[in-house]
């Protein structure tokens, strides 16, 4: 069975693609200022100190890959060929010297420009726990982003109770998207795959999260204020799931 480095050594054509990408990635300017004053530590590293996403209240309700078990129909194989994937892991694989905070920039900017997104997430949403993304994706693709982003952070191993897939209602509910999430000293950083700039969860002002999850669990997540908030996020995730398979 071919490697995933071996496999980038036959695309060499596309390296010189890379090479310039990598140069855009690292040189273009990036709004991170949610990362500027951050001392992160280091994030393989879990201290067990958990912090509420955008100061609301949440509860664990179980494993993903339980609760919403799915079949992939993605060859692994003949995914790990795509020159999109492959662009995609030689990007991972040239971050690696970077700090998180660097690393956390160049996967952003590079996802929000990137060709292949959804080759790439094809790949990601195999992954035994991402029902929730392929049963409840949105049809601006921002599960898909969010998930892919997710998986590029694990690559360069940021530990699981660090990184959330997070779903986003604004204040009207009338719009849902998904984000990609990462706690880093005591604060949530959020990746939008619509917003370029990265920026902490307190800029979000006009929306609030009601479910997230990572590998190990899923968590819904209400107002301090709303006593019915669980029963809510849990109608509206529902929602969002009969929506997907449509």
């Amino acid at each position: 069975m071919q490697t995933f480095s071996k496999l980038r050594n036959e695309t060499a054509p596309w390296r010189a693609i890379g090479d310039l990408l990598y140069g855009m990635l690292i040189g273009g300017e990036v709004e991170s200022s949610a990362l500027d004053h951050i001392v992160a530590g280091n994030p393989a590293v879990w201290t067990g100190a958990d912090v509420a996403l955008f100061h609301c209240q949440q509860k664990t309700v179980g494993d993903p890959a339980i609760l919403f078990p799915h079949a992939t129909t993605v060859d692994a194989r003949e995914a790990a060929r795509d020159p999109y994937v492959c662009r995609w892991l030689d990007m991972l694989e040239r971050l690696k010297p970077f700090n998180v905070k660097g690393q956390i920039a160049g996967i952003h900017r590079y996802l929000a420009a990137a060709e292949g997104l959804p080759m790439i997430a094809d790949v990601a949403s195999s992954l035994p726990w991402a029902g929730p993304v392929t049963r409840a994706e949105r049809p601006d693709g921002s599960g898909y982003a969010a998930l892919v982003r997710y998986v590029s952070l694990r690559h360069l191993g940021i530990h699981t109770e660090r990184l959330r897939l997070v779903w986003l209602s604004d204040s009207t509910g009338s719009t849902d998207w998904v984000v990609t999430t990462v706690l880093l000293n005591g604060q949530w950083v959020v990746l939008d795959h619509y917003h370029g700039d990265i920026v902490s969860d307190d800029s979000y002002l006009d929306a609030a999260p009601y479910f997230s999850l990572n590998a190990n669990r899923c968590l819904v997540h209400w107002q301090a204020e709303d006593t019915d908030g669980p029963e809510k996020a849990l109608q509206l995730l529902g929602r969002q799931l009969r929506f997907g398979r449509a």
